[in-house]
């Protein structure tokens, strides 16, 4: 039996999208790591795969998976049911709780790759970043005192008890929305 009514998207629980899945309605919700094993399950297994415009996939600095690459190699067998823009949850520059400096004191840093640009607005030129597959990611980095700082979802940065935010950041993402032709 396929199961259609499945919205399947990035993971773990805590990610922006994850949050979307929930609020454009999803009663099921499968979580992936990434967007590409998403949208993979659902090619062989049915349902629908939620996958953000902005979906970076990096290893070592260099991109390895895109949502360019995603949509064109999977043209023959998904189709775009829906594209909208909506916001993400409220994010934020997170450091641990005994982290005595401010924004420009940051030397190391964990990110999302579709976050980046808020590193290079907000911390030093010279920060050394490492990235992640999601935000929930980053701020667990920065708890186990890995880097100094992330880009966090301030509902998961606010749920570690050893994290601190330094500057709260809103934006929007654009989503997509796929199921097997």
């Amino acid at each position: 039996m396929v199961k259609q009514n499945v919205i399947k998207t990035l993971g773990p629980s805590g990610t922006d999208a994850h949050a979307e899945a929930v609020r454009i309605g999803g009663e099921n919700i499968e979580l992936f790591p990434s967007f590409r094993a998403a949208i993979d399950n659902c090619e062989t297994h049915g349902g629908k795969a939620l996958v953000a415009a902005g979906y970076l996939d990096m290893r070592n600095g260099a991109v390895v998976d895109s949502w360019v690459d995603l949509h064109f190699s999977k043209l023959r067998s998904m189709t775009m049911v829906g594209v909208w823009e909506s916001p993400t949850k409220p994010m934020c520059v997170a450091v641990h709780s005994e982290f005595s400096g401010g924004l420009a004191d940051i030397r190391t840093a964990a990110s999302h790759p579709a976050t980046l640009q808020f590193v290079r607005e907000h911390m030093p030129a010279g920060v050394d970043i490492s990235t992640v597959r999601a935000k929930p990611e980053a701020a667990r980095l920065v708890s186990e005192r890995v880097v100094d700082a992330c880009i966090g979802s301030v509902d998961v940065v606010e749920s570690i008890d050893n994290l601190k935010i330094l500057k709260k950041l809103e934006a929007t993402m654009v989503w997509c929305l796929y199921e097997h032709r």
